[in-house]
């Protein structure tokens, strides 16, 4: 792998290649469910392992939790900076692009009453910064520790509180908003 060339130790490598195992397929599939065809995921998959390898000092030291948060953000950024440069689209058709679901419902009242709330959270988060709508994201979907989004997004612990209850607050006036 190229990766392998950006990094220093042997170590690095090991715990890159276990990253890159683990993460690989969860992140083609983000980009692929974001509108991607199967080269487009690839390559948004291969440019997030490069940015990651890049940096891979700064980030080493993330548990597996935070890494796979870390790896589906950045792939969803490289995603999203591909359509902005190829597609030109506008923020506002930028939002309207559902991103993966792990957890998916078969069953067809039980899908149209989840599609129904998805759109109301995903309006009300639209509404929301995107550094406040991504430490919700870390804190409620991918369930991360306050401490874990702190090393993720290198501020303090007091930093991550502040934006949660700034994005709490901030998510129920949209919320209620768009609802009242």
């Amino acid at each position: 792998m190229i990766y392998f060339m950006l990094l220093e130790t042997e170590e690095d490598r090991k715990k890159f290649r276990e990253i890159y195992e683990n993460n690989y397929l969860k992140m083609y599939h983000v980009a692929r469910s974001m509108g991607q065809n199967q080269a487009d995921a690839e390559n948004a998959v291969h440019d997030s392992f490069l940015s990651l390898a890049e940096k891979f000092t700064k980030y080493s030291h993330l548990s597996c939790s935070e890494m796979t948060g870390l790896c589906v953000s950045i792939v969803k950024n490289k995603v999203l900076d591909s359509i902005r440069r190829f597609n030109h689209y506008s923020e506002a058709e930028l939002e309207d692009i559902i991103l993966y679901d792990e957890t998916p419902e078969h069953d067809a009242p039980h899908m149209a009453e989840r599609q129904e709330r998805a759109a109301f959270v995903h309006k009300a988060m639209s509404g929301i910064s995107e550094i406040l709508r991504e430490t919700l994201t870390l804190k409620y979907y991918y369930q991360l520790s306050n401490k874990e989004i702190a090393r993720i997004q290198g501020v303090p612990v007091k930093t991550v509180e502040m934006r949660l209850f700034r994005g709490k607050r901030k998510f129920k006036e949209v919320w209620d908003e768009a609802n009242g």
